[in-house]
């Protein structure tokens, strides 16, 4: 709880990369640590996630159900992805290939996507393609709409503790994300609206029931 009394949401981070070294973790790990008094956000690793196959595409791996399970009981998500020949990482989409064949998450959850890059695209076509995996049947996210966060030339960005050194870079990540705030809660309450309906629906009285027959 938050000193202003009201539920601080939960949010999930994953940087969508197995280096050693990576500057979307390292953006990530800003975020959460900046903005902490606002959202609470769990860094997640896709490290020991192995290579998707159908061949084997069961949830018994422990990596895949840990990272199912966090998705599923978090609020929302943040995905940091990195740039390789204008896509995503292979290990960010085996990823959400195991994420969307026998579990699926991201049914429903809102997503929100940031990216940094060596060079001054500062991953904007990856998120372009991020976002069509994301929202493609099986996986059913609800991405953020606009609103990208590309950091580029991301060796200068940081400084030596991964701080992010540009204040106007830093000012607008802080607006994205309480609009991301909103747009998780909006989601959220239309998705229980949703479900007490259908409970309603489902276990509720009809006309065409004898009353005394439900106990209505």
């Amino acid at each position: 709880m938050t000193s202003e009394g009201f539920q601080m949401i939960k949010l999930v981070g994953i940087a969508g990369s197995i280096a050693e070294e990576s500057y979307n973790r390292t953006l990530l790990k800003f975020i959460a640590m900046q903005f902490n008094q606002e959202v609470d956000i769990e860094l997640l690793d896709i490290n020991d996630v192995p290579m998707f196959t159908q061949d084997d595409a069961t949830v018994d791996n422990h990596a895949v159900a840990f990272l199912s399970q966090k998705i599923q009981s978090a609020d929302g998500v943040i995905i940091a992805t990195p740039e390789h020949n204008h896509t995503v990482p292979a290990a960010l989409k085996s990823v959400i290939e195991w994420l969307s064949y026998k579990v699926h998450p991201f049914d429903g959850k809102p997503v929100m996507i940031v990216g940094a890059s060596y060079l001054t695209q500062g991953t904007s076509r990856a998120q372009l393609h991020l976002r069509q995996i994301l929202e493609a049947p099986g996986v059913n996210a609800v991405v953020l709409p606009g609103n990208e966060v590309l950091v580029a030339n991301a060796k200068q960005a940081f400084d030596d503790f991964g701080i992010l050194k540009d204040t106007d870079t830093v000012n607008f990540i802080h607006a994205v994300l309480r609009k991301f705030i909103t747009f998780v809660k909006v989601i959220n309450t239309l998705d229980k609206q949703e479900d007490t309906a259908y409970e309603s629906k489902k276990f509720g009285c009809h006309q065409w029931y004898r009353h005394d027959s439900f106990g209505c």
